[in-house]
């Protein structure tokens, strides 16, 4: 990929475009217009008729939080847009429903069919993984040009049978690189419209992040059972486990944000789009501060507050993400449309699959 700036950059004093230092280039920095109040009414009106529905208003409720997200969300004076129907997403659901209630019916009765089903369900993952990704970025454009992802469901069966095979033989230790081989698979075969997107980080870089995300962890909930006992002695004991429970919780809730903020920050930097440079500018400090007062936020008012915590995030994560080079010379069209099914991205959704750039 070229990385002349030699037709999208000033000459300013006689110094070349490729070193020109960061300031003198153009910044598009995301901005963020959404606020706590509107999306409450959104988020709460979601969830009364998702649980009058059993359920099955959910995908209406998940177009329209995406569609505002999206549509508060602008790159240099011009805002995102989400396409997908709930239509669509009601029928990947009751697929995926189907299957789920299928496994628990035999694993429950014993059913000598329920080994096969796990099996089949074990093989179906990449499949899922694959589709998930392919609909994810279809589903976003804009100036009118979609996004895509190019990759073969193939190439993803054979990621994911590497990566299990090394995590099993490591003993664990090579979930880190599997993890970057995933977000790399990903962003190598993004693209919006017809440019492709191109990604130079290693798998290395994550090791860090998931070494300081375990000893967190691991150092966090053995303090919280050695206080907790102490506190047991003195104080009411199912008080004490039901607090300790709440800080448990909140340190895992903190810990995986910050993680997962930190190695989108690792991989957004490494990337490239045509003549455009990402940046991710997050402080480790900041995000930490941020999502830890979310939580506490959000348990002190019995979860009313998820609305704001989610805004605020999100007006955070924008704020600290910019697009360096000029918007204005790229010119991308769409490719030829595809027809991209809801069921593998609401699958990878009920999986935790993190597919999002």
């Amino acid at each position: 990929m070229s990385h002349d700036f030699q037709n999208t950059l000033p000459v300013e004093h006689g110094v070349p475009p490729d070193e020109a230092p960061p300031t003198q280039r153009n910044r598009h920095r995301l901005a963020f217009h959404g606020s706590g109040g509107e999306y409450f009414r959104i988020w709460i009106v979601n969830l009364g008729l998702s649980v009058i529905t059993l359920g099955i208003y959910s995908p209406w409720a998940k177009v329209r939080a995406q569609r505002y997200f999206h549509a508060n969300t602008e790159l240099d004076g011009t805002r995102f847009e989400y396409h997908a129907t709930p239509r669509s997403i009601l029928l990947g659901r009751g697929l995926l429903a189907l299957i789920f209630i299928a496994g628990v019916v035999l694993a429950q009765t014993a059913n000598p069919m329920a080994l096969p089903v796990i099996f089949a369900g074990l093989f179906l993952l990449p499949w899922l993984m694959a589709s998930s990704m392919r609909f994810n970025a279809r589903m976003v454009s804009w100036r009118g040009v979609r996004f895509a992802w190019q990759g073969s469901t193939a190439s993803v069966y054979l990621r994911w049978l590497k990566v299990a095979l090394l995590t099993i033989i490591t003993f664990g230790i090579y979930y880190f690189a599997g993890h970057h081989a995933f977000k790399r698979l990903l962003v190598d075969k993004l693209q919006f419209g017809d440019k492709e997107f191109e990604c130079q980080s290693t798998a290395g870089s994550f090791f860090g992040p998931y070494v300081l995300f375990g000893l967190t962890t691991s150092f966090g909930s053995t303090l919280l059972e050695v206080v907790g006992q102490a506190l047991c002695k003195i104080w009411n004991a199912g008080f004490v486990e039901v607090a300790i429970g709440g800080f448990s919780i909140g340190l895992l809730y903190v810990a995986y944000q910050v993680l997962a903020c930190m190695l989108s920050k690792i991989v957004q930097n490494q990337t490239r789009l045509e003549n455009l440079q990402l940046v991710n500018d997050a402080e480790f400090s900041d995000v930490v501060r941020l999502y830890t007062a979310n939580f506490i936020y959000t348990a002190l008012t019995l979860g009313l507050y998820w609305p704001w915590a989610r805004i605020r995030a999100m007006q955070y994560r924008a704020s600290h993400f910019v697009v360096v080079g000029d918007l204005q010379s790229m010119r991308s069209h769409n490719i030829a449309d595809q027809q991209v099914g809801a069921f593998g991205q609401e699958a990878a959704g009920a999986m935790d699959f993190d597919v999002s750039f």
